[in-house]
Protein backbone atom coordinates (compact mmCIF):
# COMPACT_ATOMS: atom_id res chain seq x y z
CA UNK A 1 0.00 0.00 0.00
CA UNK A 2 1.33 3.61 -0.43
CA UNK A 3 1.73 5.93 2.14
CA UNK A 4 -0.94 8.03 1.21
CA UNK A 5 -3.50 5.41 1.46
CA UNK A 6 -2.54 4.74 4.55
CA UNK A 7 -2.91 8.13 6.08
CA UNK A 8 -6.45 8.51 4.53
CA UNK A 9 -7.50 5.10 6.16
CA UNK A 10 -6.24 6.36 9.20
CA UNK A 11 -7.33 9.54 9.04
CA UNK A 12 -10.81 8.31 9.06
CA UNK A 13 -10.59 5.65 11.26
CA UNK A 14 -9.85 8.43 13.41
CA UNK A 15 -12.79 10.20 12.90
CA UNK A 16 -14.96 8.12 12.91
CA UNK A 17 -13.48 6.42 16.07
CA UNK A 18 -14.12 9.97 17.68
CA UNK A 19 -17.74 10.64 16.41
CA UNK A 20 -18.35 7.32 17.43
CA UNK A 21 -16.79 7.89 21.13
CA UNK A 22 -18.51 11.15 21.61
CA UNK A 23 -21.78 9.68 20.31
CA UNK A 24 -21.71 11.63 17.57
CA UNK A 25 -21.43 9.43 14.94
CA UNK A 26 -24.56 6.72 15.61
CA UNK A 27 -24.94 7.13 11.71
CA UNK A 28 -22.49 4.96 11.48
CA UNK A 29 -23.90 2.32 13.15
CA UNK A 30 -27.02 2.00 11.31
CA UNK A 31 -27.96 -1.09 9.13
CA UNK A 32 -30.49 -4.08 9.18
CA UNK A 33 -32.26 -5.38 11.83
CA UNK A 34 -32.08 -2.14 14.20
CA UNK A 35 -35.09 -3.42 16.12
CA UNK A 36 -33.29 -7.04 16.97
CA UNK A 37 -30.28 -5.15 17.23
CA UNK A 38 -31.36 -2.42 19.66
CA UNK A 39 -33.81 -5.15 21.90
CA UNK A 40 -30.35 -7.15 22.13
CA UNK A 41 -28.22 -4.53 22.65
CA UNK A 42 -27.09 -1.84 24.59
CA UNK A 43 -26.08 0.50 21.51
CA UNK A 44 -24.54 2.98 23.93
CA UNK A 45 -21.65 0.48 24.54
CA UNK A 46 -21.58 -0.72 21.12
CA UNK A 47 -20.62 3.14 19.76
CA UNK A 48 -17.96 3.65 22.54
CA UNK A 49 -16.55 0.11 21.96
CA UNK A 50 -16.69 0.31 18.39
CA UNK A 51 -14.96 3.62 18.50
CA UNK A 52 -11.79 2.85 20.61
CA UNK A 53 -11.32 0.06 17.70
CA UNK A 54 -11.68 2.32 15.00
CA UNK A 55 -8.92 4.99 17.13
CA UNK A 56 -6.60 1.89 17.51
CA UNK A 57 -7.07 1.00 14.23
CA UNK A 58 -6.23 4.67 13.16
CA UNK A 59 -3.14 4.75 15.41
CA UNK A 60 -1.48 1.35 14.11
CA UNK A 61 -2.21 2.59 10.73
CA UNK A 62 -0.33 5.47 10.88
CA UNK A 63 2.22 3.47 12.90
CA UNK A 64 2.46 1.28 9.91
CA UNK A 65 2.66 3.52 7.34
CA UNK A 66 6.63 3.96 8.63
CA UNK A 67 7.25 0.99 8.25
CA UNK A 68 8.70 -1.22 5.64
CA UNK A 69 10.50 -4.47 7.16
CA UNK A 70 8.09 -7.96 6.64
CA UNK A 71 8.14 -8.10 10.60
CA UNK A 72 6.44 -4.82 10.91
CA UNK A 73 3.90 -5.96 8.21
CA UNK A 74 2.94 -9.52 10.43
CA UNK A 75 3.26 -7.12 13.59
CA UNK A 76 0.55 -4.69 12.14
CA UNK A 77 -1.89 -7.77 10.67
CA UNK A 78 -1.68 -9.66 14.38
CA UNK A 79 -2.34 -6.40 15.58
CA UNK A 80 -5.57 -5.69 13.95
CA UNK A 81 -6.96 -9.15 14.34
CA UNK A 82 -6.40 -8.83 18.01
CA UNK A 83 -8.54 -5.06 18.13
CA UNK A 84 -11.37 -7.36 15.99
CA UNK A 85 -11.12 -9.64 18.48
CA UNK A 86 -11.45 -7.82 21.70
CA UNK A 87 -13.96 -5.77 19.76
CA UNK A 88 -16.15 -9.04 19.30
CA UNK A 89 -15.60 -9.88 22.94
CA UNK A 90 -16.90 -6.49 24.19
CA UNK A 91 -19.66 -6.33 21.98
CA UNK A 92 -20.67 -10.12 22.85
CA UNK A 93 -19.72 -10.24 26.58
CA UNK A 94 -20.44 -6.78 27.42
CA UNK A 95 -22.73 -5.05 25.34
CA UNK A 96 -25.29 -7.41 25.24
CA UNK A 97 -28.35 -7.00 27.37
CA UNK A 98 -29.62 -9.35 29.90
Amino acid sequence: MSRSFDFILGGASLIIGILLMTGHGDFFMKGGNTQLRKAKYDEKKMAKGSGLALILIGIITFIDSYTTTVAAKIGYIVAIVVILAGLMWYLNNKCAKK
